[in-house]
């Protein structure tokens, strides 16, 4: 018992010997949601310009600065929503992405790099828009999908980020997922899934039909990658005969896998990607 209270004297003389901490400040509750003062940096892909997204009375908006001068433009003018996100399609003009009061139906928006030339690219109420593919070698043109038929489908359409002027070129019948264009941008694979089983479907040009290629299990993977340089051939993250999944390259007109990329025998392998430059 002595022992005992000789130790907890011996306790509180040291601690009373310690530095006292002084309060720890308290970070307002604002400070976690407020606007960066600027973030989202971007260079054109000519290099000449550099892009960012500031807030303008507590609205993100994008400005845009010639590289080496001092001043920026101010491109958008949002003042009820934030400015959602932006990319440069092409060395003049930039895409950006908005909804209205907080309805999440975004639109995709278009200005020149001066701040000029703004086009509403999507003008429709109650439909949300979103990019799959905004064809980086093709400065006038992406690929969209829009739920303007139908709220629950989503449609692909290929835009002119100048003139709004659209065309269909792929019709979703309600179950597919995901879209994938070849290096060209055509649009030319979909995938559908019921839940259980998903489907590849395959056309030769955005002229033709989908059809199924391959359908595979919960327990397969066969996912696309990207399409080899001559648009003939799929890479793909495949499992199917094989312990772990691979990176294989898959024959589209006889329906088979006839080379394989890359496989390791301890991990499951899904990533693959291409550098735009020495793409051939």
């Amino acid at each position: 018992m002595k022992s005992t209270l000789v130790i907890g004297l011996i306790m509180l003389f040291t601690i009373s010997l310690l530095p006292q901490q002084s309060e720890v400040p308290l970070i307002p509750m604002k400070d976690f949601f407020k606007n960066a003062e600027k973030r989202g940096y971007q260079i054109s892909p000519d290099g000449d310009y550099l892009s960012f997204m500031q807030p303008v009375n507590s609205r993100m908006n994008v400005f845009v600065q010639k590289i080496g001068e001092e001043t920026a433009v101010q491109v958008t003018f949002a003042t009820e929503r934030d400015i959602a996100g932006y990319f440069w399609k092409g060395n003049n003009r930039i895409i950006y992405i908005q909804d209205s009061k907080g309805d999440e139906n975004f639109r995709l928006f278009a200005v020149d790099r001066d701040g000029k030339n703004q086009k509403d690219l999507t003008p429709y109420d109650k439909v949300r828009a979103g990019i799959v593919d905004d064809l980086v070698d093709m400065p006038n043109e992406m690929l969209i999908q829009m739920n303007k038929e139908n709220p629950q489908v989503f449609d692909v359409y290929r835009i002119n980020v100048n003139t709004g002027d659209m065309t269909v070129v792929g019709q979703n019948p309600g179950n597919i997922t995901g879209w994938q264009t070849d290096h060209n941008g055509k649009l030319r694979i979909a995938i559908t899934t019921d839940g259980v089983n998903t489907s590849i479907l395959y056309r030769n040009n955005e002229n033709e039909e989908f059809k199924t290629l391959i359908t595979t299990s919960f327990k397969e993977t066969l996912a696309p990658r990207f399409f080899t340089f001559d648009n003939k051939n799929l890479y793909m993250a495949s499992n199917i005969g094989r312990d772990k999944s691979a990176i294989v390259e898959y024959d589209l007109a006889n329906n088979k896998e006839i080379k394989v990329l890359y496989q390791n025998s301890e991990y499951d392998v899904d990533g693959l990607n291409f550098q735009e430059k020495i793409k051939c």
